[in-house]
């Protein structure tokens, strides 16, 4: 996902508020919603990032009761990277990119944030990424990986309860419908009763200091002091030995908790991968402020590509609102000529909603196009230069700059449109163009590689490709091989058109044919062509791997390979101490004395940031089912504490994690790793390898990394001068084109 200029999923959070009817159950609890589980696990937070926590525990709700992270192709429970956002929201004194250079100004990193905050860094599209793509505490992890999956909601909903909570049935509805709110809360020991009951009377001058997350209530719960019965269930990030595992109760009358104006409640709605490509917005910090003067505004924007306009970003400022969409194609002598699209709607609730388009607008590179925004009711969110409240974690105000240029953003005033820049210098009006890559589009994106014996069979022997139409207009497609080859079948609508938005299911499978093929690797490519207008043409390698693999490097460590080390990463022989927890070091390699190891002289520490051990570039050209082995002695902490991971890399730059820990780790022997490398490996001239311990946490230690005997198997391509089938140059007899 690319981000371009300043784009702000605008998230004030504001707490719907309470009072119970007989519509909606007397006691709710999320983690039993008809035997089912819809809240992650607790986390233990560092330093002051529980605005984080309270952010990804509702995201990760989402996540579950909608189930999108699982059909994203995720495994496990939702995990998402609180660090990341703590390190790039672009507010603090790490980094703001509006400033030049970047170097940062503003909140100091690990000390406060907000909701609001948060909604500026996921309407860019910095995240949220996976905890496995970029969660460390001590170090700032990549702002991005080609290998980062991204999720981002579509729509951030905030609410107000009011004093006498007049709306506290919309929060309620609103954990039924989207599942954790986040919200906040001022924790004083003074203001906690027994049972871990939280309530903060109206009476008290203290601010917001925390961050929590509600996953359910209880109407009927007592609390001392307050007006009344009734308490929010509340998900903590201070581990599971804080109050019930985790977990407390926070009276519906507690002064901040579904009260505040920007901390009350947060709704994150339709999370899951982004649909679009590009963002395009000028509004690097998102929502600081209201322009009321006019309901009209435009931004203006010029496309880095073919692309395809599918949907706008926009804010409400107000509950009930109305609003117009539309999509212009120039700007000149003062107006807005030749509508391209345009959409109508309203909003029930304040918040960041994304628009989809009914008519995707078509874009070429370079082309300008102008995005209108109306709103009927409330007011225009904008960016501006602002005094940030530091609401979590800290009792003071910072000033983040913002900065704006002329020709981004205008308004109305009386007939005329009017630079933003002359209301507000370094103001920005909050729209958002979301952008998808035009064309032809083929939604998976590796080869097919099966390997097996001389003689078959071989697995796996097909692969689907979803083809899909991202223009708004039909466009003719073929799919092909790039040569005649026999071993390869292509089942399906391998040529015809599609409608916009339509798709085709192609099945590319290795047929008997390839049983009769000699030991070797025989690659082809499917050749996937848009004939309308070559956008999105695009290739997909296959492989049969034939025989057995062969070893194309080895690294006995016998002696030191003189790779990167990273932190307490050293070659030499372990001296078999540690195990902490789990087991100690062994006190020697698998073969031979040495190994690469985490501390070869006991456990790894707490508060470890990712520390990596990365090898020197191996040539893999050639080369094809990639596999990588080594052998393993490891300790390491269930991952929701500590990590240990592999990744590898075409470039020594930008790494794709091919294992990490799933659960605890504590080997006590040598244990054999084989890892499938190639969808990633294949035919790579440089290879890089990268054993990474951390992050871990402030508990528990182990033994951490050991590892030997490390190899790269594959099996090598066939003569080039051969056809793919094994027949000479020139000999065609027998073979097969596609089958439709």
């Amino acid at each position: 996902m690319k981000t371009l200029f300043r784009f702000t999923i605008l998230v004030l959070t504001l707490l719907p508020a309470a009072v119970a009817t007989a519509q909606l159950p007397s006691q709710y609890d999320l983690r039993d919603v008809g035997g089912q589980n819809l809240v992650t696990s607790v986390k233990s937070q560092q330093g002051g990032t529980c605005w984080t926590f309270g952010a990804m525990a509702a995201m990760e709700g989402n996540l579950l009761m909608t189930g999108a992270w699982e059909a994203a192709g995720e495994s496990g429970e939702p995990d998402l990277a609180e660090y990341h956002l703590d390190w790039w929201n672009g507010f603090n004194e790490h980094n703001n990119d509006d400033l030049d250079p970047p170097t940062g100004a503003g909140l100091e990193v690990h000390q406060g944030g907000d909701y609001r905050v948060t909604s500026a860094y996921l309407g860019r599209g910095e995240g949220a990424v996976r905890n496995v793509d970029g969660q460390s505490f001590d170090t700032p992890p990549d702002r991005y990986r080609d290998d980062y999956h991204f999720f981002v909601p579509r729509h951030i909903e905030w609410y107000v309860a009011g004093d006498n909570l007049e709306t506290i049935d919309e929060i309620k509805q609103a954990v039924i419908d989207y599942g954790v709110i986040g919200t906040c809360m001022c924790y004083d020991g003074g203001f906690m009763q027994s049972g871990y009951i939280h309530y903060q009377p109206t009476s008290s001058t203290l601010d917001p200091n925390h961050a929590i997350a509600i996953v359910g209530w209880d109407d009927d719960k007592a609390v001392a002091g307050a007006p009344g019965s009734g308490a929010w269930l509340c998900k903590n990030s201070w581990g599971e030995s804080f109050g019930f595992g985790g977990y407390f109760w926070i009276s519906y009358w507690d002064k901040h908790a579904g009260k505040h104006p920007e901390m009350g409640a947060i709704a994150f709605r339709d999370v899951g991968p982004p649909d679009w490509d590009t963002t395009y917005s000028h509004d690097y910090h998102g929502w600081r402020d209201t322009y009321t003067d006019t309901g009209r505004a435009f931004s203006a924007f010029t496309a880095v590509g073919d692309e395809v306009l599918d949907a706008v970003g926009i804010i409400t400022t107000e509950d009930e609102t109305g609003y117009a969409v539309r999509v212009w194609d120039r700007f000149e002598g003062g107006v807005l000529l030749d509508l391209l699209g345009s959409t109508t709607g309203d909003f029930s609730h304040i918040g960041l909603h994304t628009v989809d388009l009914p008519t995707p607008v078509s874009l070429a590179q370079g082309d300008d196009f102008f995005v209108e925004l109306e709103v009927l009711g409330g007011g225009l969110a904008f960016d501006r230069t602002s005094d940030v409240p530091v609401l979590l974690g800290a009792s003071t105000r910072t000033v983040v700059e913002s900065v704006a240029a002329p020709g981004e953003s205008f308004v109305r005033s009386g007939s005329e449109w009017v630079d933003f820049t002359t209301v507000d210098e370094t103001g920005n009006i909050c729209i958002k163009a979301l952008t998808s890559i035009a064309g032809l589009w083929v939604q998976e994106p590796y080869g097919l590689v099966a390997s097996g014996p001389v003689g078959g069979p071989f697995e796996p022997s097909t692969i689907q490709y979803t083809l899909e139409n991202h223009d708004p207009t039909t466009i003719i497609y073929d799919v092909t091989l790039d040569q005649p080859t026999t071993w390869i079948t292509l089942n399906g609508p391998v040529s015809g058109s599609l409608e916009p938005g339509s798709t085709a299911v192609i099945t590319v499978e290795v047929n008997s044919a390839a049983d009769a093929l000699e030991a070797g690797a025989y690659v082809s490519q499917i050749v996937f062509t848009n004939a309308t207008s070559h956008v999105g043409d695009t290739t997909r390698t296959v492989v049969v791997a034939v025989g057995e693999h062969e070893i194309r490097h080895s690294e006995t460590l016998d002696g030191d390979p003189g790779w990167t080390t990273e932190g307490q990463w050293a070659w030499g022989q372990p001296t078999g101490q540690g195990g902490d927890h789990g087991g100690p070091d062994p006190t020697g390699g698998f073969t031979g004395t040495s190994v690469y190891g985490y501390n070869l002289n006991g456990d790894y520490p707490n508060d470890l940031p990712e520390t990596h051990l990365t090898s020197t570039a191996f040539d893999c050209s050639g080369l094809y089912g990639i596999r990588l082995k080594f052998q393993r002695w490891l300790g390491v902490e269930q991952p929701l504490y500590d990590h240990a991971s592999v990744r590898i890399s075409s470039d020594g730059t930008n790494w794709t994690t091919v294992w990490e820990n799933d659960g605890e780790v504590a080997d006590t022997t040598w244990v054999p790793v084989d890892l499938n490398i190639s969808s990633l490996a294949d035919n790579a001239e440089t290879l890089y390898l990268r054993w990474t311990m951390g992050a871990t946490d402030s508990g528990w230690t182990y033994c951490g990394w050991n590892i030997d005997d490390i190899e790269i198997l594959g099996v090598p391509e066939v003569d080039r001068g051969l056809f793919s089938d094994g027949f000479e140059n020139g000999d065609t007899s027998g073979w097969s084109s596609t089958t439709p």
